[in-house]
């Protein structure tokens, strides 16, 4: 896999979201883009994924199948969960996937029907069942209580070693990054200025270890008032 972004610009209503930024990253990779909220980084995400077009700049993805696992709910109301899965991936076994991500028993339930931290659980599970080689998560694990995020995390981990897949994660957790990511984009500066931080294989990485890096991340994003909102 292989992500390359080059002098990319982009804004709305005349107000600059990013200035400027350059990026590449080849691998098995895990890239998180950290940074407060507001700070661009859906909307990064959606460049990356061709749902917006930047003003200048280029960004090349080598990717045959993308899944996407977007920050609001995009369901289809009138679809149980297994057939809002069956009908992006056809071949998949949607109770697979809906038990993996802890929703077995619900695959005849509508949308509606399901909780908030229930329905994106769901979104997870279909961009999982499309079975992609790159994933771009935004915001996966809002809405969701401790213990099932504590466990999501664990099982998006492992479906990144067993499938070899590469993923692209927004979040402004620190802790979220700590645990799963290879490499972080840290935001500073409406994307003028980012650190590029390399950690590599998060399986690797001590319980301890990840808590260091976890305060470290949140002691860098303190520095700069970029993060303060």
């Amino acid at each position: 896999m292989r992500l390359r972004i080059e002098n990319l610009h982009k804004g709305f209503d005349g107000e600059k979201i990013i200035d400027g930024l350059s990026y590449s990253l080849e691998g098995n990779f895990f890239l998180t883009i950290l940074g407060s909220s507001g700070s661009g980084k859906t909307t990064l995400l959606r460049i990356i994924s061709g749902i917006l077009k930047p003003e200048r700049g280029t960004v090349d993805v080598h990717s045959e199948r993308l899944g996407f696992v977007f920050q609001d709910d995009r369901l289809i109301p009138w679809l149980t969960a297994a057939q809002n899965i069956s009908i992006v991936a056809p071949e998949s076994n949607p109770i697979e996937f809906l038990s993996f991500v802890g929703l077995k028993g619900q695959e005849d339930k509508y949308p509606s029907q399901l909780s908030g931290g229930m329905r994106r659980r769901l979104n997870i599970a279909r961009a999982l069942a499309f079975n992609p080689d790159l994933i771009l998560m935004d915001e996966p694990f809002g809405s969701l209580d401790i213990v099932i995020k504590d466990r999501l995390i664990d099982d998006i981990q492992k479906i990144w070693i067993d499938r070899k897949i590469s993923v692209i994660m927004v979040t402004h957790d620190p802790s979220e990054a700590a645990r799963l990511s290879t490499d972080i984009m840290l935001v500073r500066d409406k994307f003028s200025k980012i650190e590029s931080i390399h950690l590599g294989n998060p399986v690797e990485r001590s319980p301890d270890e990840k808590d260091k890096v976890a305060r470290d991340l949140l002691s860098r994003m303190k520095e700069s008032s970029s993060f303060v909102q």
